[in-house]
C-alpha cells in the first residue's frame, strides 16, 4: 500500500486542505481531502484495464466550498433531514437550521462537510477526525467524532465510524460519495443495474421527508430486489418519484448486523460493486438535484451524473417512535462501518 500527501489548495479563510491518496498492489487509489473529510477521486481498472474514476468531484477547495451537492463529503452530525429542524431530547427542544426548505438537512449551515479534519495515518488506514463543539449548529453536547478510511488490496473501501459526547445528543454520520461507476465525466447512471436487499422503505411526503410511514416495495418502481435497471422506472408517474425528481428515498434494509445489501453494476465498463453495512437504512438518492457545476473533467454535474448510496439511520427519526433511535447517550460510543468493493 502506498500513500502520499499533498497541497491541495488554501480555503477562502487561508486554511491548507492536503490530499491523501491510497494506492493498493493492483494500481487502484483513493483520494481523501481534510476538508470534509472528503472521497474527491475513486480510481479503479475496468475490465479491459482502463483507469476510471468513478467518483464525482472538483479539482480546487474554491469548488468544495461552493459545493451545493455534498460531493464526496463526511456528512453530520445528523444526515438528510429532520422535520422543521426541530427535536426534543429529554425534555429539552431543540431548533436547527432550516437550510432544505422548512427542514434541516446534513447537518446545518456549515456541516461536518465545511470543517477541516484532524489526520492520522496508520498503516493502509487514514482517520479524520474532529471535536464538534456543544452547541455547534445548536446540536447538544461536545462530540468527538472519527471516520477512518482503509482501502485494501481486495479493492474494499473501509469506511469505520466512532463517535462519543459528553452530552445526550443525536447522530447520524454517513457519507455522500456520488458514483458513476462508467466514469464520472461519462454522462447519466440511468443504465447502471441496481440491486438493493430492502423490501421496504420509509415513505416521504412532498418535501422528502419520511413521514413514520413504512410501504412495501414489492410490484412498485422502488422494487430493487432483482437487477434493475435505475432508470426504468425513474420516470414514472409516481408521487413519490416525481416530488423527488427521482430516487431519494431511505430503504429499510433486511437482516441485521454486518451483510451486504447491495449491487451497482455498469454495463458500459463490467465495473461492480458490493455494499455492505450494518445500519438499518440507506438513501439512494439518484442526483436528482445535481445542478450542472463543472467537475473534475471540465464536464458539468447534471441531473442523474452520480448516484448515492447513503448508510444510515432512518430520517426524521426523532419525530418518527416506530424508527430506530439516532440518540446517543453521554458517554457511549457510537460505532459502525460500511464498506464499498469494487469489482472488475
Amino acid at each position: 500500500m502506498e500513500i502520499s500527501k499533498r497541497l491541495f489548495g488554501k480555503t477562502k479563510d487561508d486554511l491548507d486542505v492536503y490530499a491523501y491518496t491510497l494506492k493498493n498492489n493492483q494500481g487502484n487509489c483513493i483520494t481523501f481531502l481534510n476538508y470534509g473529510a472528503t472521497v474527491q477521486s475513486i480510481v479503479i481498472k475496468d475490465t479491459s484495464g482502463t483507469d476510471r474514476d468513478i467518483c464525482l468531484g472538483y479539482n480546487t477547495v474554491s469548488d468544495y466550498e461552493n459545493n451545493d451537492g455534498y460531493l464526496g463529503a463526511c456528512i453530520g452530525r445528523v444526515g438528510n433531514r429532520i422535520g422543521k429542524g426541530q427535536f426534543i431530547l429529554n425534555g429539552v427542544s431543540y431548533q436547527l437550521a432550516l437550510n432544505d426548505g422548512e427542514n434541516h438537512l446534513h447537518g446545518g449551515i456549515k456541516g461536518f462537510d465545511k470543517h477541516i479534519f484532524d489526520v492520522a495515518i496508520s498503516g493502509d488506514s487514514i482517520t479524520f477526525s474532529r471535536l464538534s463543539p456543544d452547541s455547534e449548529e445548536n446540536y447538544p453536547g461536545n462530540l468527538k467524532v472519527a471516520v477512518s478510511y482503509t482501502f485494501d488490496d481486495d479493492n474494499q473501501f473501509i469506511l469505520d465510524y466512532h463517535a462519543v459526547s459528553d452530552q445526550d445528543t443525536i447522530i447520524n454520520l454517513t457519507n455522500h460519495t456520488y458514483f458513476n461507476l462508467s466514469g464520472e465525466n461519462d454522462g447519466d447512471i440511468t443504465d447502471h443495474l441496481l440491486q438493493l436487499d430492502a423490501a421496504s422503505l420509509t415513505a416521504n411526503d412532498k418535501a422528502c421527508l419520511p413521514t413514520g410511514e413504512i410501504w412495501p416495495v414489492e410490484n412498485s418502481a422502488f422494487d430493487f430486489k432483482r437487477p434493475k435497471a435505475i432508470g426504468k422506472d425513474i420516470n414514472c408517474n409516481e408521487p413519490q418519484l416525481i416530488n423527488a425528481g427521482g430516487y431519494d428515498h431511505n430503504f429499510v434494509l433486511d437482516g441485521q448486523g454486518m451483510r451486504q445489501i447491495a449491487v451497482v453494476s455498469s454495463p458500459k465498463t463490467g465495473l461492480a460493486m458490493e455494499v455492505y453495512t450494518d445500519k438499518p437504512g440507506v438513501q439512494f438518492y439518484s442526483g436528482n438535484f445535481l445542478t450542472g457545476q463543472t467537475g473534475k473533467s471540465g464536464v458539468p454535474y447534471v441531473k442523474r451524473s452520480g448516484f448515492c448510496l447513503e448508510t444510515q439511520y432512518f430520517p426524521n427519526a426523532m419525530a418518527c417512535k416506530d424508527f430506530p433511535s439516532p440518540i446517543l447517550r453521554a458517554g457511549e460510543e457510537y460505532h459502525f462501518t460500511t464498506v464499498y468493493k469494487f469489482k472488475n
